[in-house]
């Protein structure tokens, strides 16, 4: 795929700083025939893109905008013939501020940018399209939710900025592995995190716990290493701060759908079709 396939990423701007990421583009150009399927492992945000793939990352002629809620499943993604997209990748929690209602309205789902925002979406995904610079096009995305979040109330971006940096230290901290613990460091009750990530993330506090954890767990279990430097489940249940292999297979089964050890099995058949499962969505 990097033969035919380019992928960048642009910083996020002052504006949206804490709400979104980063920006991302991507352009393809696969042979005629071919198609490339990629299965993601979702990280616990959300994407705002224009471009020529449709919901389900499939490619189509006419470009168009869509906001994509934080996503609990495993998807897949199917490139052919020709195309682009440029999206930003929300923060854990930056979401919430962006759209006009809470988060988990739109956890495993689509909606189109004047659903979302309140914009014209059709002229803009039009003024994207009319650009041929990839940077260009970015940055007209970012002034478009730059707009979008000078319309919200500063204590909402302010809310969803302390839950981004909150849901960081789940990512970060192998150490926390219930919501206990990440309500502790947040200094606040277990209830009130509950409501604040179902507000602003679209999930709660326990599942983008185990989410982070898991995210690790493929990529170490599956990535282009893991052939030669796999510790195995107990100890890679160690690492990630389980208390023993069960809890971890527990979880992998889960989130991925399917046992640790098919999991492998499927990376190991995927690296030699192209197929592999991404941890990084974005």
């Amino acid at each position: 795929m990097a033969r035919h396939a380019t992928l960048q990423r642009y910083p996020t701007g002052a504006e949206l700083d804490g709400l979104v990421e980063w920006f991302w583009a991507v352009r393809w150009q696969l042979p005629r025939g071919a198609v490339h399927v990629q299965r993601v492992l979702n990280h616990p945000s959300g994407h705002i893109s224009i471009g020529t793939t449709d919901d389900t990352g499939a490619s189509v002629d006419q470009p168009g905008g869509r906001v994509h809620g934080l996503t609990t499943r495993v998807s897949e993604r199917h490139l052919a013939g020709a195309g682009w997209t440029v999206a930003a990748k929300t923060t854990t929690g930056g979401l919430g501020a962006l759209l006009a209602g809470p988060a988990k309205a739109v956890t495993d789902r689509s909606l189109r940018l004047d659903e979302a925002f309140g914009l014209d979406g059709a002229a803009l995904v039009a003024q994207v399209n009319d650009l041929d610079d990839e940077p260009r096009r970015v940055e007209r995305l970012r002034t478009a939710l730059e707009g979008v979040a000078a319309r919200r109330e500063p204590a909402r971006l302010a809310t969803a900025r302390e839950v981004a940096a909150v849901a960081r230290i789940a990512e970060t901290d192998r150490s926390v592995l219930r919501v206990e613990q990440l309500a502790a460091a947040a200094g606040v009750g277990v209830r009130t995190l509950q409501r604040l990530f179902g507000e602003y993330v679209g999930a709660g506090p326990a599942w983008v716990i185990r989410r982070w954890r898991i995210i690790e767990a493929a990529e170490r279990a599956g990535g282009p290493q893991a052939w030669t430097t796999w510790p195995g489940w107990a100890d890679l249940a160690a690492e990630l701060g389980y208390s023993d292999q069960a809890h971890l297979v527990r979880d992998v089964r889960r989130h991925l759908g399917v046992p640790p050890g098919r999991y492998r099995s499927r990376q190991a058949t995927a690296q030699a079709t192209g197929a592999r499962l991404s941890p990084v969505a974005g």
